[in-house]
């Protein structure tokens, strides 16, 4: 990778496949974008190494690749993966049904459950039992395994997930059930839930699995497919895929875990927008991703991306380290309607890329991007680097019906559409920011994705942040952040011990265990890109009787003291500052023990743009648009154009090829050293 000439990063989106090309020599860093197809993900990689090859960039000069993509996540919310069997401990037959009995919607009777990966009449009771210590209370039933593989043959069957009770803390029954199930059926995929996600938690455990086992078919296939396409398209390096984590893996690596992909998109848009802050001298970030289909936000904080072990998708828990990621429904491609109460409402649901906003001439439904396009915050002629035309025409037909309830004009209408979607964001982020004790105008708002800086002013003048940062790139921040990612490799082990009852001597045995783990993944990789690695460590941990933990970051030198003093007060901290209130008086329990090893890999030197001698730029034209019901004469500027010390006062609209920037009155833009534009509030206006 060090003599590399060209490293290129993918990442494929539900609307648009982002493509970012680094020249390892000069530092120059290029973004693309087109249009993802859904039945053929690959293609639109094609499409973008032919974007490439107009540059005058060969694609065999490309030989570090890296790779994120939504496969497995699409795969999962559509519900068109394997069909698989799960075994489970007899008595257990309705875990993947009983789930946690809460209502998706609070106070909603009528909501209901989301529909299981496996239907019933596929799962097998199998005669076992491991105690919660690890010991055994009932042998394996070998006959009963021979019996349901049988019939789960005579099912179609195409893999079994085996399950069982305790087994995070002894996996010897699920091994020998995986073993002979191989041996009776070869053919068939298998998985045991502790090799996948070693924890406590049956029900989490066993979902987890299943939606591994689910995905993995329709992710091969694919991860086929890209191989043979970038050989034809005359790449020759090895793809390396993203992770929900941040990091990186092989691709056989993701192959056998693609759950560790689900949420691979959004975490590397987060690393990217860490590329970016550090370029601007900024550590406290809120990160704000709008595509097509939602906004995606995330707190960076003192230069490092917040990581949670919990998420949901469609309803099923997905437990595995991912960078914090909260969505909000509300993406360019999210469209206008009014509800039974006759209130104009945004999302969440979206056109999506096909048939996409009512302005691509095929679809009749009124997006945001139309009403962005009918206030005029967009030139038809530049979007998407003009690959993709746009037909205002379109927008207003789709907009009318909207404007004609409302009894409106279609441009108040779309005035209003915009509106309720930064309302939406807003209360969405402000409920986010609380719920983890931060204030949000200690952070800047840094805007990346096809939408996101066309909103983020509006939302940072609603939220009050200090300021926005827009990256040169915002359109392909994420394929930047997959490009500048670092192989990560997270190993956990389980348990449920009070912190009285557990030594020193004990607690760094288990933490030399982890690592020598963490270490024999990366030596695995056989990577010779790295530039040296770094071990992290962290404990979950709650009060005595509290059902769900806190991860709390630590140093092994907390360890050296009998009493935990260091430890104890830090917890007693960050519950303090999550919960409003902490127990120094109740015993700690420690549930999980982490280690991450972060092999790191070089990152690009962002170049110094041309600095000018002249504050305001030239503007390329004026444009009337409609802001916040009022009417304004913006200046237009090209981002190309815009150099080192420009100025650029609100309202004003700045193009780019991958995205459009709207500044608000009262609010100017500064262009710094690295090319980012900085919007801030026009000093004594509040």
């Amino acid at each position: 990778m060090g003599n590399s000439k060209y490293r290129l990063g993918v990442d494929i989106g539900g609307t648009f496949t982002d493509l970012t090309l680094l020249d390892a020599e000069s530092g120059e860093i290029l973004g693309f974008k087109t249009p993802t197809i859904p039945e053929d993900p690959a293609k639109g990689i094609s499409n973008g190494l032919s974007l490439i090859s107009e540059k005058g960039v060969d694609p065999s000069e490309i030989t570090y690749f890296v790779h994120g993509m939504t496969i497995g996540l699409n795969t999962l919310l559509q519900r068109k993966g394997a069909k698989i069997a799960l075994f489970v401990t007899e008595g257990f037959r309705d875990i993947l049904f009983l789930q946690r009995l809460r209502l998706p919607v609070p106070y909603d009777f009528r909501s209901r459950l989301p529909e299981s990966l496996i239907p019933r009449k596929y799962v097998f009771p199998i005669r076992e039992r491991m105690l919660h210590d690890g010991t055994e209370r009932w042998p394996l039933d070998l006959d009963q395994i021979d019996e349901a593989v049988n019939k789960a043959i005579s099912e179609g069957i195409q893999g079994i997930v085996v399950s069982f009770l305790h087994s995070y803390k002894n996996p010897v029954h699920e091994k020998v059930a995986a073993e002979r199930i191989k041996k009776i059926a070869p053919e068939l995929d298998v998985i045991t839930s502790s090799e996948l996600w070693a924890q406590m938690r049956e029900y989490e455990r066993t979902v987890m699995a299943a939606a591994n086992l689910y995905i993995q078919p329709n992710v091969k296939n694919y991860f086929e497919t890209l191989k043979e396409r970038i050989v034809s398209e005359g790449i020759k390096a090895t793809p390396f895929i993203t992770q929900s984590n941040g990091g990186l893996m092989d691709i056989e690596t993701a192959s056998a875990a693609p759950v560790r992909t689900l949420f691979s998109g959004p975490a590397a848009g987060v690393i990217g927008a860490i590329r970016a802050a550090e370029s601007a001298g900024i550590s406290n970030v809120i990160t704000f991703d709008v595509g097509g289909t939602s906004a995606d936000i995330s707190i960076i904080e003192q230069g490092n991306a917040t990581f949670t072990q919990t998420n949901q998708l469609a309803g099923i828990p997905i437990m595995i380290p991912s960078v914090a990621i909260y969505s909000i429904g509300a993406g360019g491609g999210s469209y206008a309607w009014i509800d039974n109460g006759g209130m104009l409402k945004v999302g969440p649901e979206s056109v999506g890329s096909s048939p996409g906003p009512a302005c691509y001439g095929i679809g009749d439904k009124a997006a945001l991007t139309d009403a962005f396009l009918v206030c005029n915050y967009i030139n038809p002629e530049r979007f998407a680097a003009g690959n993709l035309a746009l037909y205002r025409n379109k927008s207003e037909e789709a907009l009318q019906p909207v404007a004609d309830y409302l009894d409106i004009s279609v441009q108040a209408t779309a005035d209003r559409v915009i509106q309720v979607a930064i309302a939406n964001m807003y209360t969405e982020l402000s409920n986010v920011m609380e719920q983890q004790g931060f204030d949000p105008r200690e952070f800047s708002l840094l805007a990346f994705g096809g939408a996101g800086p066309v909103t983020a002013n509006f939302l940072a003048e609603e939220i009050q942040a200090k300021n926005v940062l827009i990256p040169p790139s915002p359109g392909t921040l994420c394929a930047l952040g997959a490009l500048t990612s670092d192989f990560i490799y997270d190993a956990v082990s389980s348990g449920q011990e009070l912190l009285e009852n557990i030594s020193v001597v004990q607690l760094k045995d288990k933490f030399n265990s982890l690592s020598a783990e963490a270490v024999e993944w990366i030596e695995q990789q056989e990577l010779n890109v790295l530039e040296g690695t770094t071990l992290l460590y962290s404990i979950d941990a709650r009060y005595r009787g509290q059902a769900f933990e806190i991860e709390l970051p630590i140093s092994l030198s907390w360890l050296e003291d009998e009493n935990y003093e260091q430890f104890s007060k830090a917890f007693h901290e960050i519950h303090q500052r999550q919960y409003g209130h902490s127990d120094p008086n109740t015993s700690i329990e420690l549930i999980n023990l982490r280690v991450r090893i972060v092999g790191h890999t070089p990152k690009p030197e962002f170049k110094n743009i041309e600095k000018t001698n002249d504050s305001q730029p030239n503007a390329i034209s004026i444009r009337r648009i409609m802001l916040n019901g009022k009417e304004y004469d913006a200046d237009i500027y090209s981002r190309t154009e815009l150099k080192f010390g420009h100025r650029v006062n609100g309202p004003a609209i700045v193009e780019q090829d991958d995205t459009t920037v709207v500044i608000l009155p009262k609010w100017v833009g500064k262009i710094d050293v690295k090319g980012n534009l900085i919007i801030e509030r026009l000093e004594g206006e509040e």
